[in-house]
């Protein structure tokens, strides 16, 4: 395993288990303890790198979690984060044993996050290879769902029954996701829409207000059905994705600090 290849841990309902990752990512184990982390990371040099894992990842805001900690050969400690299927590590270089033990400790008996204001934010890449699809409707993610609870969901949300909703799809050159949020302060109908593809070498993504449900429900049934995102237009609004999702993961983290 090397931490430019770090894989998502598998996340697992009702369990609060670690798991170790040491050997270059052959050895794992989840009966972790202070020793062990003591250890595994003053025999770094040895496993090139120790990972800890959180099989339930750290909720650090809206489809924001801390997957792991990981601290390598060359003294550099990281912080992964998964926000909205993008994986992005918080690299500190330099990083003592001494440290990387405390915050591994700290991580594994309080869920902690070290502050990572001046740290570096890397690892921007798609989600996985493997092909699947997610839908979230005011925070319940759906573990089953079809194309026509994806229709469903929007027009819960243009008739006051829900407030916004998120659905994605990843793997292959078409992943990405759609989200959309009612304008709760407008009397007239209007969402924030925002999609987002994860493209090679950089994403792509805009965002507009939508008045017209009619044209908003027919670019989410294209979405949802093909896989197929807006066409460029005076309503689409481009933005910079990876400076988006760097201030959301500095943000969420030193919220969850506070």
């Amino acid at each position: 395993m090397s931490t430019n290849n770090y894989r998502r841990p598998r996340r697992v309902s009702g369990s609060e288990q670690f798991v170790l990752v040491t050997e270059e990512g052959k050895e794992r184990t989840s009966n972790v303890t202070d020793a062990r982390i003591f250890r595994a990371v003053y025999e770094v040099e040895c496993n090139i790198v120790v990972g800890l894992e959180k099989c339930v990842p750290v909720a650090i805001g809206p489809s924001a979690y801390v997957l792991a900690m990981t601290y390598n050969e060359n003294s550099v400690f990281a912080v992964h984060v998964d926000l909205n299927g993008a994986i992005f590590r918080m690299s500190d270089p330099g990083c003592s044993q001494e440290e990387a033990v405390e915050r591994m400790c700290d991580f594994f008996h309080k869920s902690k996050v070290p502050s990572i204001q001046e740290w570096v934010c890397e690892e921007f890449r798609p989600a996985p290879a493997k092909s699947e699809s997610c839908l979230t409707v005011d925070g319940e993610d759906f573990r089953f769902f079809d194309f026509s609870d994806v229709m469903a969901a929007l027009e819960n949300i243009r008739d006051g029954k829900s407030e916004w909703m998120h659905v994605g799809h990843t793997g292959g050159d078409d992943g990405g996701y759609m989200e959309i949020h009612r304008c709760i302060d407008r009397e007239d109908f209007a969402c924030k829409a925002e999609w987002v593809r994860w493209t090679q070498p950089e994403a792509t993504g805009c965002r507009a207000v939508i008045t017209d449900f009619s044209s908003l429900y027919r670019w989410l049934w294209d979405f949802a059905l093909n896989r197929k995102y807006p066409e460029s237009s005076p309503v689409w609004i481009p933005f910079d994705v990876k400076d988006y999702f760097q201030r959301l993961v500095f943000r969420f983290l030193e919220s969850n600090e506070r």
